[in-house]
């Protein structure tokens, strides 16, 4: 008998082993930044694994949490773009690539920057979740959310946060029914946009994502318009 609950207790273990081992190698299948993606890079700064764009001292900065498995780089349009309108912006590495794991991720973004006077905090998809109970913990720096083809990821509407939610008319993963549904989550004058043609992919630039629908639109033609989206509520 004790022989078997020996053999027993060492199947359970290694059966963690094989799906921690797993869940590990899946998070490093990534989706990698286009090409085009890869150029806006170039006109930003790495800093302590981290994406910067704009100037520190200004006013406003924002913080974008990629969607999950997602590399930052493939959000650095977002970036160019909005320090052109002089906004700074940080792209962080996550722990896993995964925002659910690192929700913290804007911490050290923000003591690094305190001449930033005001914080907002983004994210796509998972990421997006992640920036909402970021937001959630520490009101007294963050003063709003933008939701990009996510909700949040627990209620807001006690929250004195600032809220945009844009989604896509084809996301395949966060369904328009899906965003409809966070409205109850989030406070009653929270914005919400949705990209005629848009899907879920094209928030980012890292090509097709499984489960998607296809999109009229490429990538930068959504991108854009989610940035007019962006800059009309800031």
């Amino acid at each position: 008998m004790k022989k078997f609950f020996k053999w027993t207790a060492l199947s359970i273990v290694g059966l963690l082993i094989i799906a921690v081992a797993g869940f590990l190698i899946w998070t490093q299948f990534t989706y990698e930044p286009t090409d085009e993606a890869t150029r806006y890079t170039e006109e930003g700064k790495v800093v302590d694994n981290r994406l910067e764009f704009g100037d520190p001292t200004s006013e406003v900065g924002i913080i974008l949490y990629p969607g999950a498995k997602v590399e930052k780089e493939a959000y650095a349009y977002y970036g160019t773009r909005l320090a052109e309108e002089e906004y700074f912006v940080a792209i962080p590495s996550l722990r896993l690539n995964l925002g659910i794991l690192d929700i913290d991720a804007a911490d050290p973004i923000i003591e690094a920057h305190p001449e930033t006077e005001r914080w907002i905090v983004a994210g796509h998809s998972l990421g997006g979740s992640a920036a909402s109970g970021y937001a959630l913990e520490h009101q007294e720096s963050v003063e709003g959310v933008i939701f990009l083809a996510s909700y949040p990821i627990s209620s807001m509407v006690d929250s004195d946060l600032r809220v945009l939610s844009i989604s896509g008319e084809l996301d395949g993963l966060a369904v328009p029914e899906d965003i409809e549904a966070s409205r109850s989550d989030l406070p009653a004058d929270s914005q919400f946009v949705q990209i005629e043609g848009g899907n879920h992919a094209n928030f980012g630039m890292y090509g097709p994502q499984k489960g998607d629908q296809e999109s009229p639109l490429t990538s930068k033609e959504q991108l854009d318009e989610v940035l007019s989206a962006i800059l009309e509520w800031l």
